[in-house]
């Protein structure tokens, strides 16, 4: 059973702890997410690729079956197997085409991963900056220095040096 309610051990200290907590959750679960999306299609890729290669080879084995035949009895229409290739040939071209547009989007998503790292970047300088102030925040303030009661003296002003009278 879950709930809404945070725990006791969910507490937050303040609201710079709250927001560390946000920044640095964050980042981890954008930088898992990006992960996962190119692991993910780079696998859609593959299996595309590993589709196109079997279809390929379905249609070099329609080929060869029609070029046997045909060479067997000229006379004898193939017309099933002809239509068996247009078949395997249109969806080898629909397969060709998926793939291509796998190829982009994998070529937009890691520009869009790139960017979207290099921006989380500000999430770090944030949880470095939360880091700061509650070190600043929780370190102890030196001890002032403790003030003299006595009013505080005035220096005299240097004595000019005495003249000689001047005789006149």
């Amino acid at each position: 059973m879950t709930t809404d309610t945070p725990s006791s051990n969910d507490k937050v200290s303040s609201p710079l702890h709250l927001l560390q907590t946000l920044t640095r959750t964050l980042n981890e679960h954008l930088a898992e997410a990006c992960s996962k999306a190119e692991k993910d299609a780079r696998k859609a890729h593959e299996k595309l690729l590993r589709q196109q290669e079997k279809l390929e080879l379905k249609l070099r084995q329609a080929e060869e079956k029609l070029a046997s035949r045909t060479a067997e009895d000229p006379d004898k229409p193939a017309s099933k197997t002809r239509r068996k290739l247009a078949d395997l040939q249109s969806a080898l071209d629909e397969l060709k085409t998926a793939r291509e547009q796998a190829e982009s989007y994998i070529k937009q998503l890691e520009a869009d991963v790139r960017q979207t790292l290099r921006l989380a970047k500000g999430l770090e300088r944030i949880d470095a900056q939360v880091g700061q102030a509650l070190e600043k925040r929780d370190a102890p303030k030196p001890a002032a220095k403790p003030r003299s009661r006595r009013a505080p003296t005035r220096r005299k002003p240097a004595a000019k040096p005495a003249t000689a009278p001047s005789e006149g």
